[in-house]
């Protein structure tokens, strides 16, 4: 796990080099069950991005992100592509993977522990979106992942995922 993080946070710091901006962001995340998951937690996000301008319409949006809502804490690493419809609006879609810790992590393990089953802590999601840009520096966003794996792998024990809806702000450094 620690070659993981190591490797994401390389990731993450050569992208910034290369960036035409970098900052951060952060907001309100609004975790639902789905599946076998009952209840939803309400809770913040706070992460880092370099934004990576390929044309004048089209940019890649790496992001390293922290998430904690009620019994549920992630960290996360998003690859969001980015379209300009205009100069203010971009629509975003992308991959994220995210990291479970918490009560629900620790829960993934028990359930693995007593059934024999195999589990995982990582949420593989497709995030759909879009920013508007306040100022060059603060923009405002919101988007909505939902989780394509199942944490438990064993597909008669039933459906153990969350989906998230963010909303946020950020500011970029570098313009």
């Amino acid at each position: 796990m620690k070659k993981l993080f190591l490797a994401a946070f390389a990731v993450f710091a050569f992208a910034s080099v290369q960036a035409q901006t970098f900052g951060v962001l952060g907001g309100l995340s609004m975790y639902s069950g789905s599946g076998d998951v009952d209840g939803s937690e309400t809770g913040f996000h706070i992460g880092g991005f370099a934004d990576l301008e390929l044309s004048d319409q089209f940019s890649l949006q790496p992001e390293v992100t922290y998430a904690m809502a009620g019994d549920y804490s992630a960290i996360g690493l998003n690859a969001i592509a980015k379209y300009a419809v205009s100069d203010e609006f971009s629509i975003h879609a992308g991959p994220t993977l995210a990291f479970v810790g918490g009560d629900v992590g620790d829960g993934l393990d028990a359930i693995s522990d007593a059934f024999d089953i195999d589990t995982t802590k990582l949420n593989i999601s497709l995030a759909i979106g879009g920013s508007y840009d306040i100022s060059e520096e603060l923009f405002v966003q919101a988007r909505y992942g939902f989780q394509l794996n199942n944490h438990i792998s064993e597909s008669d024990a039933g459906d153990f995922k969350y989906n998230v809806f963010t909303v946020g702000v950020g500011y970029r450094f570098g313009n």
